[in-house]
């Protein structure tokens, strides 16, 4: 465990460097450190086998069937932009969701299960991808099997004047998957003007490669616009360590007037 102040960050960034980043933990971490929360990630975690242990055909199939059919799970229509839909913990106890909360949870159970399923990262519809059958697909929003076929065209509803592209229904990698989490978080909270609430998401999403400059002075100034000043100049500190030489010394020069306002 780390020593840092915000250890939600800290394990953010360890599970990152794994070759292959655990969804799950990292959506928990992601679900913890947004929601101010302390998880026992283990029990957390618990509730995820739980679930796995109750799907009685271990086929793709099976845990669709069980998960959106005998469980209840399903897609949030009415509030579909709340934050609780994007964490894990909150949709596995409300069992509702969005399409890419849902998608993390099909991948989890069906891990658990023995069958790899992959995230697909489609343009403003978060899809799953069976390993084995390339044109196998789950919608997780309605939770139900799609074909390849279907896939495209539920783009096209969506998308009517884009042109469809084969590569929109390649996998992605978990950490695109969290990535995208936060991003939908981004603009929730920027929709509402939601300063408190970016303010985790902003350090979560500073997590991945090297933090921009421009990435930095957005957290900055959400700090500072929530008196949080102290705060914010001990992040550029951090964050110019990691930065790539390009931002470090911008980063640096932030960090530095940032000090000098609590003088």
């Amino acid at each position: 465990m780390t020593s840092s102040p915000y250890p939600d960050l800290g394990r953010f960034r360890e599970l990152l460097s794994k070759p292959h980043v655990p969804l799950d933990l990292g959506a928990l971490t992601l679900s913890s450190h947004c929601q101010g929360q302390t998880f026992t990630f283990d029990e957390e975690l618990a509730k995820l086998d739980d679930l796995a242990e109750q799907v009685s055909t271990r086929t793709l199939e099976g845990v669709v069937e069980c998960l959106f059919g005998d469980l209840g799970f399903a897609g949030d229509e009415l509030e579909y932009f709340a934050p609780r839909n994007s964490y894990i913990d909150q949709v596995i106890l409300s069992r509702r969701g969005i399409p890419i909360s849902l998608g993390v949870l099909v991948i989890e159970i069906a891990r658990r299960c023995s069958i790899q399923v992959l995230g697909v990262g489609m343009p403003g519809h978060f899809l799953l991808r069976d390993h084995e059958d390339p044109n196998n697909f789950v919608n997780p929003f309605e939770g139900k099997m799609i074909s390849r076929y279907e896939a495209q065209e539920l783009f096209v509803r969506l998308h009517p004047s884009a042109e469809f592209k084969e590569e929109y229904l390649d996998q992605v990698t978990n950490q695109s998957i969290l990535s995208r989490m936060l991003n939908n978080l981004r603009m929730i909270h920027l929709k509402s003007r939601s300063t408190k609430d970016l303010i985790p998401v902003l350090e979560l999403a500073l997590c991945f490669g090297s933090p921009s400059i421009a990435e930095a002075q957005q957290l900055a100034s959400a700090l500072e616009a929530v008196g949080r000043t102290d705060e914010a100049a001990r992040h550029m500190d951090e964050l110019a360590e990691r930065s790539d030489q390009r931002d470090t010394d911008e980063i640096r020069a932030l960090a530095t007037r940032l000090w000098s306002r609590l003088n």
